[in-house]
């Protein structure tokens, strides 16, 4: 990705603002401060946000329900008596609990 910013021209300028022109500063701070330069390509920008994103993500995720868990939830499907909490399912996937 390379992102490059130009000088503001003298279109821009109000036409009261006549300013005398210096000569170029000689030494390490010669001229252009408008001018910034990024380089990269997007898509490896893309890839490691990605890759950074389902990291973080990976990290956020319990490692697994217990045995014990799944056999009782089971148990209540096929008996007929779950009764998932509606609130609670809305929150985890919201991210509030």
């Amino acid at each position: 990705m390379n992102v490059k910013f130009q000088p503001i021209g003298p279109a821009y300028r109000t036409p009261a603002a006549s300013q005398k022109r210096h000569a170029p500063q000689t030494g390490k701070a010669k001229g252009n401060y408008d001018t910034v330069t990024l380089s990269g390509t997007q898509a490896n920008q893309e890839e490691s946000f990605a890759r950074i994103l389902s990291r973080r993500a990976a990290s956020q995720i319990p490692a697994g329900a217990a045995p014990e868990r799944v056999q009782e939830l089971n148990r209540q499907v096929s008996d007929g008596t779950y009764r998932p909490d509606a609130d609670r399912i809305a929150g985890r996937l919201l991210g509030l609990n």
